[in-house]
């Protein structure tokens, strides 16, 4: 069956090749009878394709269309840069405006005990054990042991304590970095708090203690001064005691300065 599709394969290719040659020589013939005429047609009909295709051409070269595609792409390309320049002021702005914000809230505390404004200087995020460096040192009066404050004159809080001092920089823990237990109030009922990170700690009261989502919360220690806010509460009927969620009132991850002060005696 596969030799009889090849014979009938060959016979075919046979057949079209013997009738392009006939088509061929009856040209040529044709040509040689009428003195050419058939060479003038072909030549003529080819120079009128070529003009059309040549004018045509030149008419869209003319037009300018090259160069006008060209010059959008250019001004596309100049506008996308241009945009980017306007995202990047406007976010510096931004910044700007959001660590004036943060500086004027820390004026109030200014005029209470006497300390000094720092900047945060590395990531509140990046540590495991709860600590940040803030551009402050020995040079500035810090000691171990200050308290390191944010917030406002009517909502200052503390989030942390210096730990160790430089010339021009402290490492301060955080008051709920992890595992770190402080002794705090709410509602003048007391409650030992141990730190989770990230600005937030939780602790255990009895149920009889009355709190509320939003209560404040004060560490006796630190002069009564304010350490966080209650953030949830939860309690199982069975148990006597009732599981509380403390937070900084703020967010910890954009926080740009603090204020740091002696601890109180």
């Amino acid at each position: 069956m596969m030799s009889s599709y090849l014979r009938n394969e060959r016979q075919a290719t046979r057949r079209r090749l013997i009738v392009a040659t006939v088509v061929v020589v009856l040209v040529v013939t044709v040509d040689l009878l009428s003195g050419g005429i058939v060479r003038g047609f072909v030549r003529t009909t080819t120079s009128v394709v070529w003009g059309i295709g040549s004018r045509a051409m030149s008419a869209v070269v003319s037009s300018g269309f090259f160069s006008t595609r060209h010059a959008l792409q250019s001004e596309n390309q100049l506008l996308k840069r241009e945009v980017a320049q306007l995202q990047s002021r406007i976010a510096g702005l931004e910044k700007s405006e959001e660590e004036n914000a943060q500086l004027r809230d820390l004026v109030g505390m200014i005029q209470g005990p006497v300390g000094v404004t720092a900047p945060i200087v590395s990531s509140t995020r990046s540590s495991p054990y709860g600590t940040f460096l803030v551009g402050a040192g020995k040079v500035d009066g810090v000691v171990e042991g200050s308290i390191v404050m944010a917030g406002s004159s009517e909502r200052g809080f503390v989030i942390g304590e210096v730990s160790d001092v430089q010339e021009h920089l402290s490492l301060v823990t955080e008051i709920f970095a992890p595992a770190v237990e402080i002794e705090a109030s709410i509602n003048g009922a007391p409650i030992v708090l141990k730190g989770q990170g990230g600005g937030n700690a939780r602790g255990d009261t009895p149920r009889a203690v009355t709190v509320d989502v939003g209560d404040s919360v004060v560490a006796p220690s630190l002069g009564g001064r304010l350490i966080g806010v209650v953030g949830a509460v939860s309690s199982d009927p069975t148990d006597v005691y009732q599981r509380v969620y403390v937070r900084i009132p703020a967010n910890f991850s954009t926080l740009q300065f603090v204020y740091v002060v002696p601890r109180p005696q």
